[in-house]
């Protein structure tokens, strides 16, 4: 079961919009140890998605131990809510957000951006507690994504999930203990589309692979967000990143090294201006298949560290 479908039923719950996406990909029970358990004595031939994957991670002792952390802090998020103070205060000073962001600094997080959250960005049939959004980013190790497809890009990855999770769960305790009350988001299926609500925040743009690309670390990212009760969070309309959608689109190393096909040369449009990137019944056999692959983020231009090169490179070919 989602944790965050429970919330749906809350009278004070921020539900998902009528054109909000449907979710796919793992819900947070499938990574119950004693599942994937019975997953691995599964017959050679099964072709489930979560299956697959358990079949690549079960010879990596790297990537299935971090499992029960995972699985803790999924749930963490969700049992956490009862500690939020009972009368919370709703606005914050300059003082406290670089109290927080220095605090987030020393638990990994890269980035931190606010923003309010729009309901089409809920996934359907879920739910959140609060409609303002203190937004993270954790890199992904450089040398081991250049090293995608891999055991040890897979093990990293499930590494930073884990990391970020954890960070996200104390970050939210941060708040509760100062009067806030929050609601953690793990960054491994949690309830909100997380790169259109990181651009909403100021923290990058979207690729043609429809991730995020941070100026701090390209793609290499893992997105979580926690909803706060704080009205005055210091929000921008403006995103001096948009940019990116510009070079990506004379780029495509994305779409012309994508194993499997998958990403789209031009993103589907849907009702509400969601965009779908890439074809999911081609990606996820693939992406479970072959360590979560990952060359998407491999071999973009931005991941190797050079944004603000390509940056003046692309406003001088312009001027």
């Amino acid at each position: 079961m989602y944790p965050e479908r429970s919330l749906v039923a809350r009278p004070d719950a921020v539900r998902a919009a009528a054109q909000s996406p449907v979710r796919f990909g793992f819900h947070p029970g499938a990574f119950d140890l004693e599942h994937i358990r019975r997953l691995m004595k599964r017959q050679p031939g099964s072709t489930s998605i979560l299956h697959l994957m358990v079949r690549r991670m079960r010879n990596s002792v790297r990537s299935i131990s971090v499992m029960p952390s995972i699985m803790r802090n999924i749930q963490y998020s969700h049992s956490s809510l009862d500690r939020n103070p009972k009368s919370p205060k709703t606005r914050v000073d300059d003082k406290f957000l670089g109290e927080l962001e220095s605090y987030a600094k020393t638990l990994g997080i890269g980035a931190v951006g606010y923003t309010k959250l729009p309901r089409n960005l809920i996934f359907r049939d879920l739910a959140v507690l609060y409609d303002n959004a203190i937004v993270l980013t954790m890199e992904m190790n450089a040398k081991k994504i250049d090293r995608a497809p891999s055991e040890e890009t897979q093990a990293m990855i499930f590494e930073t999930y884990d990391s970020l999770g954890i960070a996200s769960n104390r970050l939210a305790d941060f708040l509760r203990e100062r009067g806030y009350a929050a609601q953690a988001s793990h960054p491994l299926g949690g309830p909100v589309l997380y790169p259109p609500l990181a651009e909403l925040a100021g923290l990058g743009w979207h690729g043609r692979h429809g991730l995020l690309i941070t100026p701090e670390f390209g793609p290499r990212v893992r997105l979580t967000a926690i909803y706060v009760n704080i009205e005055n969070l210091p929000t921008d309309t403006e995103n001096r990143h948009a940019w990116i959608q510009e070079f990506c689109s004379t780029c495509g190393l994305c779409v012309d090294n994508c194993p499997p096909n998958a990403i789209f040369s031009e993103p589907i449009v849907h009702e509400g201006n969601s965009l779908t990137h890439m074809d999911v019944e081609k990606c996820l056999p693939y992406f479970a298949e072959y360590y979560g692959c990952t060359i998407c983020i491999k071999v973009c231009p931005f991941s190797k560290g050079r944004f603000e090169q390509i940056k003046k490179r692309f406003h001088e070919g312009r001027s």
